[in-house]
């Protein structure tokens, strides 16, 4: 009887055991795909996305694919890029055998549909201390605004378009100068009285060095500052080297291929800070209290997260991630600033991007806002889901002391009880938030925002770009409309 107790003692511990082992497929996964990026569990997204989305991406990527299909589903340009960066092995990288235990694992665990959204906040439609106004231009039938950027200091706004213009609006938002461009502008800069600008070469995925940064001279003109640049998407200006010279942190989206460099303002040389695809916007502070102007940078694509460049002087940085998000994030956007008033910066992070190979709802998509320690480790203490989001800014909309939020999503879903495209936070406090769509119709795909005192009463307005691929679907988005002008009107 003693022998026959611990040999079925014996027999359940080993069968609890091998009940909490991994499967071979989770393991392959684990081991050949977190080697590039963050390990994706299966519930991230639904077996449908998985099966014809993703998994025959990574089938190409691991070389067990036909590569030469992809000519029939991407550019020419872009597949050529990513044969010489290696990113479509000629020759398989695991067996047929393996690569379909791991195609069986994520089928066989991921959800039917989609996960739901978390519970969140009413979205009221009261337009509070604000009023819209819809800007159409009804000679350009599509929307075609890539930037937006308030000029504090000329009480102007600038507007990039697709259509290589560059449009300084006056207080009345009425056009008083058009600028040709050779390529999009999507970003703008007014630093020490002078303008600053990206010029993204080609919109769609490449990694052509097509991209420039631009300077308007005091003729009007647009001279070129740095070029060669690989789909640039966001510039700050800081003197990194303290040389007393401003110099520019440029983030080079790419593609496949992208960097994060600064640009010495005084010898004009180029100094990578990191290689990697999808470097989407940085925000330049003292995050160590040396003086030191630190950067700080968000990454999307597959390596999807944000590192700190500790400045050590010098022009020298040492890296230290501090955030990792799953590979399918979509990171569109990230702000740096205090929202507790400890006076630490804290980040908030968007994510929204919704445009690769798993379009799906996703229930962790919208806003999400990490606390910072005091050592610069950050935890999350807010999120808000919101499909498809694509960028927020904190402002103190009401001028009670308190950060508020407004946020844009260009992949907002229509299916959804209430319009989402923009969203209004108003700060109750402790990270309460009341949220409101300000009443505004789903009539625009909102991709770009800015705010600031456009009236010039004392308080933050808000502006909207809507762009659009195509031709506008009757009933979905208005002809001709190019801006949404919310007024604040808290004075």
């Amino acid at each position: 009887m003693r022998y026959l107790y611990f040999s079925l003692v014996f027999v359940l511990i080993l069968a609890s055991c091998q009940s909490g082992t991994e499967s071979e497929g989770e393991a392959l996964a684990k081991k050949n795909c977190a080697s590039c990026h963050k390990f994706p569990d299966p519930s991230l997204l639904d077996k449908k996305t998985w099966k014809e989305g993703v998994l025959p991406e990574m089938a190409y990527r691991l070389g067990v694919g036909n590569r030469f299909e992809l000519l029939t589903k991407i550019p020419e340009e872009q597949y050529e890029s990513a044969i010489n960066l290696g990113i479509y092995p000629e020759t398989p990288e695991i067996s047929q055998k393996d690569w379909e235990a791991i195609v069986a694992y994520y089928v066989e665990n991921a959800p039917e549909k989609p996960l739901p959204q978390a519970k969140k906040a009413n979205i009221s439609d009261e337009t509070l201390h604000f009023s819209t106004r819809e800007i159409i231009y009804p000679e350009e039938p599509t929307g075609v605004v890539t930037s937006v950027t308030f000029n504090p200091k000329l009480k102007e706004v600038w507007i990039g378009k697709r259509n290589q213009k560059l449009e300084i609006l006056d207080a009345q938002l009425k056009i008083k100068k058009t600028i040709p461009t050779e390529r999009p502008i999507v970003h703008a800069n007014f630093h020490n009285n002078k303008s600053y600008f990206l010029s993204i070469g080609k919109m769609s995925p490449n990694d052509q060095k097509l991209g420039s940064l631009l300077i308007l001279n005091p003729k009007n003109a647009l001279s070129l500052a740095a070029d060669s640049l690989k789909r640039p998407v966001d510039l700050q200006i800081s003197d990194i080297d303290q040389d007393g010279i401003d110099d520019f942190v440029i983030c080079e989206y790419g593609f496949e291929a992208g960097e994060l460099i600064w640009v010495n303002g005084k010898t004009k040389k180029k100094n990578i800070l990191k290689i990697q695809a999808g470097t989407r916007n940085v925000s330049i502070k003292d995050m160590t209290g040396d003086g030191l102007p630190d950067i700080l940078v968000l990454t999307a694509q597959s390596r999807e997260g944000v590192s700190l460049f500790i400045n050590k002087g010098e022009g020298k940085f040492m890296e230290k991630p501090i955030l990792l998000f799953d590979s399918v994030y979509g990171c569109s956007f990230m702000e740096v600033v205090d929202f507790n008033q400890d006076g630490k910066n804290d980040i908030m992070i968007t994510n929204g991007d919704n445009a690769d190979y798993s379009k799906t709802l996703k229930n962790y998509h919208g806003v999400h806002i990490f606390l910072n320690d005091g050592r610069n480790n950050f935890k999350e203490k807010y999120f808000y889901p919101v499909y498809g989001a694509t960028k927020t800014i904190a402002r103190d909309f009401d001028l009670d002391g308190d950060l508020d939020l407004a946020m844009i999503a260009f992949y907002a879903e229509p299916i959804m009880p209430k319009n989402e495209s923009f969203l209004y936070f108003q700060n109750q406090g402790n990270l309460n938030f009341k949220v409101s769509n300000l009443n505004i119709p789903f009539g625009g795909r909102w991709m770009v925002m800015d705010a600031g005192d456009a009236d010039q009463d004392g308080d933050l307005d808000i502006i909207l770009g809507n762009f659009q691929f195509g031709a506008p679907k009757k009933g979905k988005v208005k002809p001709g409309l190019q801006l949404n002008y919310i007024e604040n009107k808290i004075h």
